[in-house]
């Protein structure tokens, strides 16, 4: 502290800082005691051997810290980071230095360099000496991080391989592994089963590995391995034993007694290759390290479903559940949040569980709790619940959560392998088997002991910190009262789910699970995500318990989703949903690119209050999990923006703008779409709502409203049959028939405003499906002139709308049928029209990314312009518009800020119409519409949205998107500088409008 007025020194503050670290967890940290010429500030060494340097000065002589770092790097080549710090001057002259400096939120500091090379970027973050601390165990995936994990997810994934190929000749060895696998995780597939038991192997050594070196009556691999397989197994009987664990070690045990009967030299081929792999990874080091590894070794999803949330995903979902949750927690103290009761239904390989623990932890070090270790074991014994089918996930999630503290010595851990099939006696959904009771006595034994042969289920067992008890001893599974639920439940729908089972045991289970779903708010059309939340919902605490998920996006907007919509809307707060328009990650899940969000919901108190629901929308994913810290802080200490109100909400980190944040009442909300994440844009979801809920046409950033008379589409004409009907009714046939057919949506062919028949139908005189003869003739009846597209890509598609001389039938565009030529002109004009594609856009069903799709219900409300209601005069000038632009060629909508046709097209009808001024604003001096040249660009750019009417926009560039220019108009944002595989990733709700004159103001692609 400063002495009698004087300053206090800089070395003194730097061992402050060096204290403060190693309270947040980096125990091997050492600070310079005096000013020497030639030693680092602070020093901070890792796990991994590497170690990072900090150089510190007051605010007020930065000047000098630039040729300081340079200095550092030079001296210290083989420094993993050369990091700059700057203290702001208050604190020289604070009463209780350390106090000042535990306090301060406004330390800043950046990476210099790396390995003796300066970094091109240096990006300035700011914050506390925790976050610092977060920074810098972050550090190795920031810098090295990806090759990191792919060099080492390469020498683990060879590693099983050679194992794995070992047993594999020998076939008796081989079926007996893979059988002990296919009746744990249902996996059929003897290689994949063989490779699972390899990795599951390779886990228990690594932990092994790390548990030596906090005890010492645990033998070290190396030690274990001299007696060869029996060592092994000796050496982890011990563990389970006399320590604990048996959750990690129990199924390895298992696999190493069938090796156990192989012959030597195969044993020794399995376990070296496994050693070998472990010994070079064994610095890998870090929850986004490790969970990533696991993530890319884990076996393929497809049979379960499971999508295995990436780590920073979980992170900024487990940051913000607790964000002023529960209510008057004292985080200094453990007890009461390891009171807590946490469940994750599916909890895989524990990652949402992990996360919760990791910010549990965080906040009671940051509030000043000293008791991070005592709150981790009970954590682990008392508040988290984990539940799966697989057992090597479990595996997975248990060794996880250990792992974080291996010095920790646990007595129970509350995971449970639920059996998932059919066989004589009963019928078992898994998790789901908690429907409408919290207690159930079906889950697996981690213990191979308890697992019966052949088709037949496993017997009951629960697992604890000592071993797996089974059924007869009373004991069973337990879904309590729970405080929050956390899940990334399987997407798979019921029909799919589970593939591997025999037809008969799935077609038993969707019958039960159909059965269980009768009275409950829940659809498996959707996928079984409906069907885990109705399990969750009611066992969460009324007035205070939350829900936490991770859906696919459609949850939102999608028709099969309303179940599950209705459900949080009757019964919870929706408190915040978070989709990312990221064009490169649209996903929160590393097994996916379907598009996702991210939900937090509290259980209602029955107090009849409206509340808000936020929605955030990110244009850029958070990369790992600092940058996922620093995104939810800027989520929580953001207002939002009131959709009813003006103005926009931006979300900032260190500057950069990374999404925006818009709030609406609940009563926008109510038995509708949940809009807030189709745009990326709160002024584009404004106009789309205000078109769509009453009829005004309002240009952002323009002057003047202008209504419109709409009305449904389906109120103009029948919208003609699902592509699946034509399939029962029709053969596709290259011979003129009297049935013309519209096909595919091949860019080339689908840019202008009318269409040809490419092929034709042939009706079966012998329909498929169980249909009555005379069913194609009857699907005939559907055809029409006027056809609206059903799926398309947005970064592809050049027209949404076309009109047909003769009728005609399509397999992947609607065929609307209104029967009047004028109108069908006036209707192809409006869908193809800036107004009409935001309100198109609004209403459709995101997949993932750009691929969408217009439902048939929804086709049928869409709202579009109530062609019925014009005079003859707007309706013929509509369609003499129309005929002008017949045969004018639609650029690709990222293009159409360019596109001359849409241009005349938006001019046209806002002059009949009477609409506001569509067109762009004029370029700026010195620039060409559509096309500029980019300023300078940094190795990675931000996406950053812009508006057309706000003066902001987009230049391209190869590898990057420059920041906003004012002036430049949206449109200029070409794909052309991207390569194909870039463009085919884009997303239509990312980043800047595009567009033509007013769509400029809605699309972004």
């Amino acid at each position: 502290m400063a002495r009698n007025g004087e300053p206090v020194r800089e070395e003194a503050v730097n061992a402050l800082l060096a204290e403060l670290l190693r309270e947040e967890g980096l125990a091997r940290v050492r600070a310079e005691r005096r000013s020497r010429g030639g030693v680092p500030d602070v020093r901070v060494e890792l796990n991994s051997g590497d170690f990072l340097l900090l150089e510190c000065k007051w605010e007020s002589a930065a000047g000098a810290l630039e040729a300081q770092l340079d200095e550092r790097l030079e001296t210290f080549p083989e420094a993993l980071g050369v990091l700059g710090v700057l203290y702001l001057d208050r604190i020289q002259r604070a009463s209780d230095t350390l106090a000042e400096l535990r306090a301060a939120r406004d330390i800043r500091w950046w990476a210099h360099g790396s390995r003796g090379k300066p970094l091109p970027e240096r990006r300035p973050r700011g914050g506390s000496a925790a976050d610092l601390a977060g920074q810098l165990r972050a550090l190795p995936l920031e810098l090295e991080g990806a090759d990191r994990v792919a060099a080492a997810a390469a020498i683990v994934g060879h590693g099983v391989e050679r194992a794995a190929g070992a047993i594999a000749k020998h076939a008796r060895i081989a079926l007996r592994v893979a059988d002990l696998i296919a009746r744990t995780d249902h996996e059929k597939d003897r290689a994949a089963a063989i490779r699972i038991g390899c990795l599951v192997l390779f886990n228990a050594l690594a932990f092994q590995d790390r548990l030596a070196v906090v005890r010492g009556d645990v033998p070290t691999v190396d030690e274990a391995r001299r007696d060869g397989v029996p060592g092994l197994r000796a050496a982890w009987r011990h563990i389970c034993e006399r320590i604990d664990y048996v959750p990690v070690f129990e199924l390895a045990a298992g696999i190493l007694d069938v090796l156990a009967d192989a012959p030597e030299e195969a044993r020794a081929k399995v376990t070296d290759a496994l050693i070998e792999a472990m010994e070079e990874t064994r610095m890998l080091e870090g929850h986004d390290l490790s969970g990533r590894l696991f993530h890319t070794l884990l076996t393929d999803a497809k049979f379960t479903g499971a999508y295995y949330t990436s780590v920073p995903a979980a992170t900024l979902l487990a940051r913000l559940v607790f964000e002023g949750w529960p209510r008057d927690v004292d985080w200094r103290e453990h007890e009461f949040p390891a009171s807590l009761n946490v469940a994750d239904l599916a909890c895989g390989t524990g990652t949402l569980l992990m996360a919760v623990a990791s910010e549990v932890e965080r906040r009671h070090r940051e509030a000043g709790g000293r008791h991070a270790a005592d709150l981790h074991k009970h954590m682990v014994e008392q508040a988290l619940h984990g539940y799966d089918v697989q057992l090597s996930a479990v595996h997975f999630a248990a060794t996880s959560l250990a792992m974080l503290n291996p010095a920790i010595q646990f007595d129970r851990m509350n995971f449970y392998v639920m059996p998932f099939g059919a066989d004589d006696a009963r019928t078992s959904l898994g998790s789901l088997d908690f429907l409408g009771v919290d207690e159930v006595a079906v889950q697996f034994a981690l213990s191979t002991e308890h697992n019966g042969g052949g088709g037949a289920l496993p017997e009951p067992a629960r697992v604890s910190g000592s071993g797996s008890r089974g059924v007869d001893e009373g004991v069973t599974a337990t879904l309590p009262p729970l405080d929050l639920a956390i899940m990334n439940p399987p997407f798979t729908r019921s029909n799919l789910l589970f593939g591997a089972l025999p037809a008969h045991e799935r077609r038993r289970i969707q019958a039960e699970l159909g059965s269980r779903l009768k009275s409950r708010r829940a659809s498996v059309v959707a996928g079984m995500g409906g069907a885990f939340v109705a399990t969750a919902a009611p066992r969460l605490r009324p007035g205070d318990g939350r829900m936490a998920l991770v859906l696919p996006v459609t949850v939102c907007t999608g028709r099969s989703w309303a179940p599950t919509r209705a459900l949080v809307e009757d019964d919870f707060a929706l408190d915040l949903v978070i989709a990312s328009h990221d064009p490169a990650r649209w996903h929160f899940s590393d097994s996916t690119d379907l598009s996702e969000a991210l939900l937090i919901a509290t259980r209602r108190a029955g107090d009849g209050a409206e509340r808000r629901t936020t929605f955030v929308n990110l244009w850029r994913n958070p990369d790992g999990v600092l940058d996922a810290h620093r995104m939810a802080r800027a989520v929580a200490e953001t207002p939002p923006a009131p959709l009813e109100g003006t103005g926009m909400a931006i979300l900032t980190v260190d500057g950069e703008a990374v999404g925006e944040a818009v709030s609406m009442p609940e009563s926008r909300l109510l038995g509708r779409k949940w809009a807030g994440v189709q745009f990326a844009r709160a002024d584009v979801t404004r106009a789309a709502l205000r078109l769509l809920d009453d009829g005004e046409v309002r240009v952002p950033g323009g002057a003047g409203v202008a209504g419109v008379p709409l009305c449904p589409l389906g109120e103009l004409g029948g919208v003609g049959p699902d592509r699946r009907r034509l399939i029962d009714g029709f053969d596709r046939t290259d011979a003129v028939t009297a049935y013309p057919l519209v096909e595919g949506h091949e860019t080339e062919k689908r840019k202008f405003l009318t269409c040809e028949p490419d092929a034709w139908l042939a009706p079966l005189a012998q329909p498929r499906g169980g249909q009555n003869p005379g069913y194609g003739d009857h699907l005939w009846g559907s055809a029409s002139r006027l056809l609206v597209a059903e799926r398309l890509w947005l970064n592809t598609t050049r027209v949404l709308a076309m009109w047909s001389e003769r009728k005609v039938l399509s397999n992947v565009w609607w065929e609307i049928g209104i029967e009047d030529i004028p109108r069908e002109k006036a209707l192809a004009v409006w869908l193809n029209s800036s107004p009409g594609l935001l309100a198109l856009l609004a209403q459709r069903t995101t997949t993932r990314g750009g691929w969408v799709a217009m439902k048939k219900a929804d086709l049928q409300e869409l709202p579009v312009l109530d062609v019925r209601a014009l005079d003859d005069g707007r309706l013929a000038a509509l369609a003499d518009l129309f005929d002008e632009l017949a045969e004018a060629e639609f650029a690709r909508l990222p293009d159409m800020g360019a596109c001359h046709a849409r241009g005349r097209l938006d001019e046209g009808l806002a002059r009949i119409l009477g609409l506001p001024d569509l067109a762009p604003p004029a370029p700026a001096a010195g620039q060409r519409a559509g096309r500029l040249q980019p300023p300078p660009l940094a190795p990675r750019a931000a996406v950053e949205p812009g508006w057309r009417g706000l003066g902001e926009g987009l230049a391209t560039r190869e590898g990057g998107l420059a920041p906003p220019v004012p002036g430049i108009p949206l449109a200029v944002r070409l794909l052309e500088a991207f390569g194909e595989a870039l463009r085919e990733a884009l997303s239509v709700t990312l980043g800047d409008p595009l567009g033509a004159p007013f769509l400029a103001h809605a699309l972004q692609l």
